[in-house]
């Protein structure tokens, strides 16, 4: 119901925001906020435009609802765990075991802000030499299949780190240059999909 609201909200004529937020008032809370901000990072990581208008829309509401804005320190730590996170996956060469050991004492910082600092994050990583672009596509691919069979957290916002993953590595692995690791991740990717707790089924 969240994500209806959303596209209705991106598909309203300008200055007609405020109407349709009251006449589904018993939708506007900090749930609302939330979901708005995942549908934000997932635009952005696929290059819409319509990422940075509700961005700016969420922080608004969030004030208009009394919450505190975003901490910046808050999401410097969040971008420090993200880069902890993918070089421990690579120092590990994927070892589970080791993996899933420091999430479970972590699993706090599994979180939506994780998702949302996710595609700027690994957009700084992705501006260095092409050797270094591949190793962090295949970081992250390694990176998605962890956490989308991770036994523990939330299994919704597991799913979406994974699929945000994937198709962040997709960037990189292109049909063209690396087919045999474009067609692995697409695979990795469509069982996600097919699993995805969020969104309709179907559309899945």
């Amino acid at each position: 119901t969240y994500v209806e609201l959303i596209e209705q909200l991106l598909g309203c004529p300008q200055g007609e925001e405020a109407a349709l937020l009251q006449a589904n008032a018993e939708l506007v809370d900090a749930g609302l906020v939330e979901v708005m901000e995942l549908y934000a990072a997932n635009l952005e990581s696929q290059g819409n435009g319509n990422s940075e208008w509700l961005q700016e829309f969420t922080m608004q509401l969030a004030q208009a609802l009394g919450m505190a804005a975003t901490d910046t320190t808050g999401t410097k730590n969040t971008e420090r765990f993200l880069l902890e996170t993918l070089q421990l996956v690579a120092d590990s060469e994927s070892d589970p075991q080791q993996i899933y050991t420091v999430w479970a004492q972590q699993q706090a910082r599994l979180n939506s802000e994780l998702l949302a600092v996710m595609p700027p994050t690994v957009a700084q990583l992705f501006a260095g030499e092409t050797e270094q672009q591949t190793f962090v596509a295949s970081v992250l691919c390694s990176f998605g299949n962890l956490i989308n069979q991770f036994p523990l957290g939330t299994r919704w916002l597991n799913l979406e780190l994974g699929i945000t993953a994937y198709k962040l590595a997709l960037q990189v692995y292109t049909r063209e240059a690396f087919p045999g690791k474009w067609a692995a991740t697409q695979n990795n990717l469509a069982t996600a999909y097919w699993n995805r707790v969020r969104c309709d089924s179907a559309e899945n």
